[in-house]
């Protein structure tokens, strides 16, 4: 029963009482027919009595039906109350419903305190939460633990308030019974907990499965190549079949670099570089590369804004999106069909974000990719963004493309969103914040030709085989190469250096402390040198949001020789005037 309730039941008893002595002395209630007019005094008192006594029952009466009806309310109600002295704390009165809830009898709660009958174990809190209650007049404990006389547990609602009755200050507890709310919230809890380690099985089946093979095919090779170099003099067969595992070796290579890539891409920790784009001016970019990839028997159509907002995102991931969707969208129309992409600036509103939780409301750039094929289902919909999780036949795919656009465009301050119906097509819709900036010019990238130099290089990896490994590669390529695994000791290194020291190659994560502090450190003692950060995944705890600042250079692992190469000498021919961020 609610506390409301009772109390209204109260006051209505009370106004009873009142309003029937009010009467009985002689005085109207307003909603009486007036009175016919007095022919004598005692004729007038005589014809008010009358009517008293035929409109209104005797103030006992009234007062014991009202009684009546608060015991009818106290008795049926289906939570449970107690009604406490509230200066004893002593229990005075207490309902049927609390009665069979707690499986105390009724005289075992009468002139007891609530912690002498053992439904509050720790009786020091109890006493306390009492002398709250007396002080704030109102107590609330949203989920309360209780136990029954017989030891079982029962999850309560609980709320006490004090008010006056007949001049005595009284406390009543109203206690709702939650155990079913409670488990139920609990199975809710216990099944998202089982579906998420489904979702974690499946993605370290999948990791496993893939690595696997990929090992297996390098190792493999790597063990005849063992075994063929072992001989004295290889013949010319023996080279050429070598030169061809040797590829292999590098395709499987090459196939991991990209699966870790996607994995670092769903859990979000790639290191962006991002810049105000002009979202147009990618898809007109990828125009080509999209027509090849999609084939001959689907239509590519583009409605894009005239006037769209700029977006910040890393160009390079950005077109990753843009042919994973593609992708995705070839495969829903093996017979052909229509490619749609559009762009249009929008307003998130509060509605949208009611029905969309992960969204903010603001100004966005809406990139929207359809397709005419197949459509999803609603059950498939809920998981396509699961990493390794597909749809098409065993080694169709990957089970990768959706999770990697997930998380890049998540990565990016972006949302995205799936709609599709069996049979009509699927339209994935992504929303970039909005930005004023003008967008960069994106430049066509001229593949140079491979040039070292002579300079002097700090290299600082914790990875033993991997600073071995890009220590000789620089050295062939006529580099002079200083190395360390240990930050502090990198920077004692370059302090004592005699000669130049133009740049350092530094890992980001390493123990003691990372890249960027080095580079910190390095700058107060050598101003100009140059800092070329290397790293697999962005940890937050050194970049914000996994981006890293637009001027800092950066090379993501694992490099091939050709990329570490054209990166440093890049840098090193930068102006003097071009600073890089440290």
């Amino acid at each position: 029963m609610p506390v409301d309730d009772l109390r209204s039941v109260r006051r209505s008893s009370r106004m009873a009482t009142q309003k029937l002595k009010a009467t009985k002395a002689g005085s109207l209630d307003r909603n009486t027919a007036a009175p016919e007019p007095k022919s004598s005094a005692k004729e007038g008192k005589g014809n008010v009595e009358a009517i008293n006594a035929s409109k209104y029952p005797p103030a006992g009466q009234a007062l014991r039906e009202s009684e009546a009806r608060y015991r009818r309310l106290f008795e049926t109600a289906q939570d449970g109350i107690l009604i406490l002295d509230a200066t004893t704390g002593l229990i005075t009165d207490v309902n049927p419903f609390l009665i069979k809830l707690l499986d105390y009898s009724r005289e075992e709660f009468l002139g007891k305190a609530l912690w002498e009958i053992g439904l509050f174990k720790d009786i020091e809190a109890s006493k306390e939460a009492f002398r709250e209650l007396k002080a704030r007049r109102y107590v609330r404990y949203e989920d309360l633990p209780l136990k029954t006389k017989s030891g079982r547990s029962v999850n309560v609602e609980f709320v006490s308030n004090v008010y006056g009755v007949g001049g005595k200050r009284v406390i009543q507890c109203n206690v709702r019974d939650i155990t079913k709310r409670k488990y139920a919230e609990r199975s809710e809890h216990q099944l998202g907990q089982a579906q998420k380690m489904e979702a974690v099985g499946q993605f370290a089946g999948g990791v496993a499965h893939d690595f696997t093979n990929l090992l297996g095919v390098i190792l493999g090779y790597c063990e005849i190549l063992e075994e063929k170099l072992g001989v004295a003099e290889p013949t010319r067969e023996m080279i050429v079949e070598a030169r061809k595992m040797i590829v292999e070796i590098h395709k499987a290579g090459t196939s991991a670099k990209d699966l870790t890539r996607h994995l670092l891409a769903f859990s979000r920790r790639q290191v962006l570089q991002p810049v105000f784009l002009d979202l147009n001016a990618t898809v007109h970019r990828l125009d080509a590369m999209l027509s090849r990839l999609i084939g001959d028997d689907i239509k590519v159509v583009s409605v894009l804004s005239s006037d769209l907002g700029t977006i910040k995102a890393d160009p390079t991931q950005l077109e990753q999106v843009l042919m994973n969707l593609a992708a995705n969208a070839r495969d829903a129309m093996p017979q052909g069909g229509k490619l749609t992409i559009e762009t249009a600036n929008v307003e998130i509103d509060e509605t949208y974000v009611q029905q969309h939780p992960s969204s903010k409301p603001g100004p966005y750039v809406m990139l929207a990719v359809s397709d005419t094929g197949v459509g999803i289902d609603k059950e498939i919909q809920s998981r396509i963004f699961e990493p390794f999780f597909s749809t098409k036949e065993i080694g169709k795919g990957t089970g990768l493309g959706l999770s990697t656009v997930f998380g890049i465009v998540k990565q990016s301050g972006g949302s995205i969103g799936v709609y599709s119906e069996p049979g009509h097509g699927t339209t994935f819709k992504i929303y970039f914040p909005r930005y004023e900036e003008a967008p960069v010019v994106i430049r066509k990238e001229e593949t140079k030709p491979l040039h070292g130099g002579f300079e002097t290089i700090l290299l600082v990896d914790d990875a033993g085989p991997l600073r071995g490994l890009t220590r000789r590669l620089l050295e062939d390529c006529g580099y002079t190469v200083l190395d360390s695994g240990d930050p502090a000791e990198a920077l004692r290194i370059a302090v004592q250096h005699r000669g130049p020291l133009p740049l350092l190659i530094t890992d980001v994560m390493m123990p003691g402390f990372s890249g960027p502090v080095l580079a910190e450190r390095l700058a107060a003692v050598r101003p100009e040198t140059r800092v070329l950060y290397s790293s697999g995944y962005a940890d937050d705890a050194v970049f914000k949001n996994g981006t890293l600042g637009a001027n800092c250079a950066f090379l993501e692992k694992p490099f091939t020789r050709d990329d570490l190469v054209r990166k440093v000498r890049e840098i090193l021919d930068m102006p003097a005037r071009s600073t890089i961020d440290h």
